[in-house]
């Protein structure tokens, strides 16, 4: 045989890990029971003894097996199904369900989400917070919205700690009378603004507009879909929640003494803007969240947006090199320069903006272009501890970032001589 070019230039192939991808932060959750499917009750196997179903002492029928679908597909229970549209998720789904509802809401925005993702309830779950901790074991999914039939006041109140344990918004639209009330104390607006948990985001309708249309009483979901818009990677995409237009919600004309309520609550409320006779559409007002730290919801978003990506960045360079980033200068700055670029595609997207900050070590008043200061020196590698280097562990990161936020409202002063 002749001789190998294999002995004169050998290739060695060096695979490379494709490392962790960004979160989507379009998907949701919706959590359904088995009445809400489409279904034949005769193909649903029941618990029957001498003829007679049995039932529980709740009164409701014991299941055999797992829910059908109306063209007999089994659709477990702690299981969930992704839907790209309302005529799918119809196929399943009454029209009249609530989670019908919810998609109907989801999937009006413009641009549309692309999927919606629907995790059918166990009875033998006891609270709303044992069934959506089972789903983000499952599944990751960003929002998380319920049938208002379950949001209870005590059960919106536990899920308002879950949601900021979690990291996941959970979206609720009420439409108490009592939040109206400036002197309401009690109403589930109120408590959940004493509570000040950043992910919990509420907003208000009349009782009016849900009686005509079912699925007003899901207009916080509208508000979710339309931060589909938020593209991390793009240019100037960052929205504000405030003064979106929802395509399908008509909107509430409440009295002063109601709007200036829900503003006290950080209650999200949807009207149209009228000046000297002149109507402007149905828009998003008071886009809050019950955050302690007087934060908007596109605040609480796009954080969440900021730390996962920085989290994605920082894992793939310290694990996808192959070989090893060392614990030197050479290699910490390495990780500074990833974290670098991550900011810096945060200003391109509109998360961060340009602002001034008080330097602590001089005290002095400084300006960063590009809405944030890396605090951090890759000679600070240098600084650890014998005990810290075994650890393998870089030096903490320290990073100010500056939102660019959004105007909202503008003041303006005219001097007439």
């Amino acid at each position: 045989m002749a001789y190998s070019v294999d002995n004169i230039i050998p290739v060695n192939i060096i695979l490379t890990a494709t490392g962790l991808g960004y979160a989507d932060f379009s998907s949701a959750f919706v959590f359904a029971d088995a009445a809400d499917l489409l279904s034949d009750p005769s193909k649903t196997p029941l618990l029957a003894e001498n003829g007679k179903k049995l039932k529980t002492k709740a009164d409701k029928v014991l299941v055999l097996e797992s829910p059908m679908t109306l063209r007999g597909e089994a659709f477990p229970f702690d299981s969930w199904r992704d839907y790209s549209g309302v005529t799918e998720l119809g196929a399943d789904f009454s029209t009249d369900s609530d989670v019908y509802l919810i998609a109907t809401r989801y999937f009006a925005q413009i641009p549309r989400p692309a999927t919606l993702s629907v995790w059918m309830k166990n009875p033998d779950d006891q609270s709303l917070v044992a069934t959506a901790s089972k789903a983000d074991e499952e599944a990751w999914r960003y929002h998380y919205f319920f049938k208002n039939a379950d949001m209870l006041t005590e059960a919106v109140i536990a899920l308002s700690d879950w949601s900021d344990a979690t990291s996941h918004p959970v979206w609720f639209t009420t439409s108490e009378e009592a939040a109206l009330d400036p002197m309401s104390k009690s109403d589930v607006l109120s408590r959940l603004k004493a509570k000040g948990n950043r992910h919990m985001f509420a907003g208000w309708r009349a009782q009016d507009a849900i009686d005509e249309d079912p699925s007003q009483a899901y207009s916080m979901v509208q508000v979710a879909a339309a931060f589909n818009k938020f593209r991390p990677n793009g240019l100037n995409t960052a929205i504000t929640a405030e003064y979106q237009i929802l395509p399908g919600i008509d909107g509430d004309e409440l009295k002063t003494s109601g709007y200036n309520a829900l503003k006290a609550k950080k209650g999200v409320f949807f009207t149209p803007v009228e000046l000297a006779g002149e109507m402007d559409s149905c828009r998003v007002i008071n886009s809050q969240s019950m955050s302690s730290y007087g934060e908007f919801i596109d605040d609480v978003i796009n954080l969440d947006v900021l730390k996962n990506h920085l989290q994605v960045d920082g894992y793939n360079y310290i694990a996808n090199v192959g070989t090893k980033r060392p614990l030197t200068p050479k290699g910490y700055e390495g990780l500074l320069n990833v974290v670098t670029n991550t900011l810096k595609r945060f200003y391109n997207n509109g998360v961060l903006g340009q602002g001034s900050f008080i330097d602590e070590a001089t005290g002095d008043e400084k300006t960063t272009n590009f809405g944030f200061v890396i605090l951090s020196k890759a000679e600070d590698v240098l600084k650890l501890s014998s005990a810290q280097r075994k650890k393998r562990e870089f030096p903490p990161t320290s990073i100010l970032v500056i939102l660019a936020r959004a105007g909202h409202v503008a003041e303006m002063n005219v001097t007439v001589e």
